[in-house]
């Protein structure tokens, strides 16, 4: 650049440049933002620092949004470059020569009281003039320049450091505060930061009172030391005394006792017994004489220091009644601690204790400074961890803290490892929410997020869609969820098969229904659920706008025949139709997705087959041979797989490995062995840890619905997301509003690939999911789920024909399970322990009853039907879902 460093410079405070420069090369990190949020002013100040430091050479030019390049390796080189840019003043500064932080002179400007918005900008067009108190000014930009004589300055006031300065800040957040800075905004900074330390000072206190020095451990001691005085001497003496007697008494009864009973030196063992006796005598003789003697001196002690002590609390009782009582028992305990206020101390209650009164925290806060937790960060991962650090900076963020961890000739994969440890050195973090994640930049960096209490704040409920509102190709665009920051995830589900895992309670249902959302918003898909595990409840209420829904084995065959029908017959149409080596959908020549929930479940009715009458063998359907062949075969043709399961394990899928191999994997809260199937084993060591995540357990949500993704280049980074949440009763409002608007239908040309037809498979699924398999429900009305709840009612009547008011949850699961155990027996449900697995059977459950109701408009709530049990179903609600006169109910 052509531009003068020291006419670029003259316009800025010198020491806000040099603090600028210092903060640049310390950290290396040529970051506006940087700037702004370390020396704590607007980003139009920290760009005309960054500018200014780009002219002096200190950094290279803008790129961007990336960081500029750090030119200065050294902060101690930084002395050369303010003397070469005429900075002589800082340079002088460096080298310790002059120090013009004791007296600076500005010029006097009225600003109490008037509204200074642009109060920065003002500051930083002004110059600073450094005198000597009543001295001439002198400049010191031109050093060639012999210092000569000058007229004071006129209409200038001395401000002092005493006057301005704020002290100390170990925690980091003091405002920056210039000496001109007499503002309405200035006070109130200093006022605010003020207060903060207020309140700091209070939570040292309430931290030393768990220490030797708290008041109560102090006044227990003072009052120790109080009755150790008041026993004086002679007290103690007395009680030695009487010590010694006893011992002596029992000593002479045990040497009586064995001369009684003594046959040999039967007179001499007496002997020694009487004079035993005699000793003992004498002693006790010397023991009540020294009582007597201590009892007069002890009671004239304890009149002077008890006595006093409960005159001033009866006086104090009777002037002001209980609260002059209780002001004078306060008194007593503050001279107690007084008297006790010193104290030897362990080295670990001494470096407690230092660490308190130092401003150590004790306990993570997301409100902490960055500096504090920095401090408390750094002694965690060095002393604890033992991990050497070479460099470690701490951003604050909406939901926690995000830290820069620089190891030293390591890898981050010690403090993965360690994880849990660590955050057992950070008391207040909760259990299992640190998130690691390894830097794509350079293998010994990485990022630590520390969430507080409610990281997931910035995650907004499921965006409203209208009815064919989204087309296929811009279905990459439809938010799901969003991670801690609010930057939003869309999956990319344009002829791309997905694999969603989570065990039990992992929120796997939630993250369902957010991608059943954009996909049932869609105008060119054919949207298919199959659901052998669940009934079809695991799609809530988007049932509705849904094609089909399979839950039986017959039909979820005929839906995969039909795909796997019109995913191999749809390249033939490639060339004729003009769409080059892919099928370009539209609403004309739809896609279709298949929803696959409870995978596991369909492998185990899968492999119970059917009775083929020819043959006279069971026959296996094979569902899962068909999906792995529409995920090899099919994803050209935009026929493609969405499957959601508790696992991968062999346990649970079988020899389904191709799950693994899907573009696009889903991981909420699930075990050590998907986490090493999907991703590799070092994945862990990388930072995805969805292993870590906590299902939900009762009404703790925990980590429920958190997932890592990895779906190529646009999410190859474990970064944990929050699926979006929409209640149930505005999912079911979604799905009847896009049924009703109409579903599209499947293009000629496809339809010809297969005999099944789309007219046949949404017909069928309507009148097994609504009606359910028996024809005499079909012609009731009722679903089958819901006649066998109300015949389970009817069978629990009393010997008068009087049916139970209702049942609990865990009741009418337990009889579905006697009453139909193929499908509702616990054994059927995951879980670790029998709760887990009751819990998940209670969900299910109620999933199920809103599925098989959500056609007609109907909710079965779950309501108190009894005041000494908790709420349930109620007989009530049932007869009006079933058409029943309430009558008797």
């Amino acid at each position: 650049m052509s531009e003068n460093p020291q006419h670029v410079t003259s316009g800025l405070d010198r020491r806000l440049v040099r603090a600028a420069a210092e903060a640049v090369v310390s950290t290396h990190f040529g970051s506006t933002s940087m700037i702004q949020r370390t020396l704590r002013v607007n980003f139009a100040a920290a760009s005309q620092l960054m500018n200014v430091l780009e002219v002096m050479g200190v950094v290279g030019p803008s790129q961007g949004s990336r960081a500029r390049d750090v030119l200065v390796r050294d902060v101690d080189d930084l002395v050369g470059v303010f003397a070469a840019t005429g900075h002589v003043v800082d340079a002088l500064e460096g080298l310790g020569v002059v120090d013009t932080a004791e007296v600076i002179a500005l010029p006097t400007q009225a600003t109490a009281g008037a509204d200074r918005s642009d109060w920065l900008d003002d500051i930083l067009a002004e110059d600073f003039t450094v005198t000597e108190d009543t001295a001439p000014a002198v400049d010191l930009s031109k050093p060639d320049t012999a210092a000569s004589p000058a007229a004071p300055i006129e209409a200038t006031r001395v401000i002092k450091a005493a006057d301005w300065e704020i002290g100390e800040d170990p925690e980091g957040d003091r405002p920056w505060i210039d000496p001109r800075l007499k503002t309405p905004e200035g006070r109130a900074a200093r006022r605010a930061w003020r207060r903060r330390q207020r309140r700091r000072t209070a939570r040292k206190w309430v931290a030393r009172q768990s220490t030797p020095h708290g008041v109560l451990q102090r006044a227990v001691r003072g009052e120790r030391r109080a009755r150790t005085w008041v026993k004086g001497i002679e007290g103690l003496k007395a009680e030695s005394d009487l010590t010694l007697a006893l011992t002596m008494t029992k000593a002479a009864n045990k040497s009586a006792l064995k001369a009684q009973i003594a046959i040999l030196d039967r007179k001499a063992k007496q002997t020694e017994a009487q004079q035993a006796q005699q000793k003992a005598g004498q002693a006790v003789a010397v023991a009540v004489a020294a009582k007597k003697k201590a009892q007069q001196k002890v009671a004239a002690r304890a009149a002077s220091v008890y006595g006093t002590v409960a005159a001033a609390d009866l006086t104090a009782l009777g002037f002001e009644g209980m609260w002059g009582l209780l002001g004078a028992l306060m008194l007593n305990v503050g001279a107690a601690s007084w008297f006790g206020r010193d104290v030897e101390l362990t080295e670990e209650q001494l470096e407690k204790l230092e660490q308190i009164e130092a401003g150590v925290p004790q306990r993570f806060d997301a409100a902490m400074t960055p500096r504090m937790f920095e401090q408390m960060m750094r002694q965690a991962l060095t002393e604890d961890l033992k991990v050497p650090i070479a460099a470690l900076r701490v951003d604050p963020q909406p939901w926690g803290f995000e830290v820069q961890v620089w190891v030293d000739r390591n890898t981050p994969e010690r403090i993965s490892t360690q994880l849990s440890l660590l955050e057992g050195c950070l008391p207040g973090v909760r259990t299992n929410s640190i998130l690691l994640q390894q830097s794509a930049a350079a293998r010994n960096e990485c990022v630590i997020r520390v969430p507080g209490k409610n990281p997931w704040q910035a995650v907004p409920e499921l965006p409203s869609r209208a009815p064919q509102s989204i087309a296929t190709k811009d279905i990459h665009t439809a938010q799901i969820g969003a991670d801690m920051s609010g930057r939003p995830l869309a999956l990319p589900m344009c002829r791309t098969n997905v694999n969603v895992v989570g065990k039990s309670r992992s929120g796997k249902s939630n993250i369902l229904a957010a991608i059943l959302d954009a996909l049932t918003a869609t105008e060119d898909q054919i949207v298919i659920g199959i659901d052998l595990g669940s009934a079809g409840s695991g799609f809530g209420g988007l049932i509705n706008g849904m094609h089909v829904v399979a839950t039986n084995c017959a039909d979820a065959a005929d839906v995969l025949q039909w795909a796997l029908d019109i995913g191999k017959g749809r390249p033939a149409l490639f060339s004729k139709l003009g769409m080059g080596k892919n099928w370009q959908t539209s609403r004309e020549r739809p896609g279709i997705k298949i929803v696959v929930d409870e995978f596991p479940a369909l492998v185990r009715e899968s492999r119970k087959g059917y009775f083929d009458p020819e043959t006279k063998r069971m026959i296996p359907w094979d569902l899962d041979g068909k999906l792995a062949e529409l995920a090899i075969t099919s994803a050209k043709s935009d026929v493609t797989i969405i499957i959601a399961g508790q696992g991968v394990t062999k346990e649970k899928v079988k020899d389904n490995t191709w799950l693994t191999e899907l573009p696009v994997q889903v991981l909420a809260a699930c075990d050590n062995d998907d986490v090493v199937q999907i991703l590799g084993g070092g994945a862990m060591a990388e930072g995805w840890r969805p292993d870590r995540l906590v299902p939900a357990m009762g009404d703790q949500i925990n980590d429920a619905s958190v997932v890592y993704v990895m779906a190529g280049a646009a999410y190859c980074e474990p970064i944990p997301y929050r699926a979006c949440y929409a209640s149930e009763d505005e999912l079911l409002n979604r799905g009847t509003e896009r049924g009703k608007a109409g579903l599209v239908d499947i293009d000629d040309e496809s339809a010809r690939f297969s005999e099944i037809t789309l007219k046949e498979l949404m017909e069928n699924s309507a009148a097994a999911l609504f009606h359910g398999v028996d024809a005499d429900d079909q012609e009731t009305g009722v679903p089958q789920l819901i006649a066998t709840i109300r015949q389970i009612f009817a069978d629990a009547a009393d010997p008068s024909g009087k049916e139970p008011a209702g049942f609990s949850r865990e009741e009418l699961a337990d009889a579905l399970g006697q009453v139909d155990p193929a499908r509702w027996g616990l054994e059927r449900f995951d879980g670790e322990t029998d709760d887990e697995q009751i819990a998940a059977r209670v969900d299910e459950l109620h999933k199920a009853i809103n599925a098989v109701l959500a056609p007609s408009g109907q909710t079965w709530v779950i309501e108190k039907y009894s005041n000494k049990k908790p709420r349930g179903y109620r007989l009530k609600d049932l007869k009006v879902i079933t058409g029943e006169p309430p009558t008797g109910s």
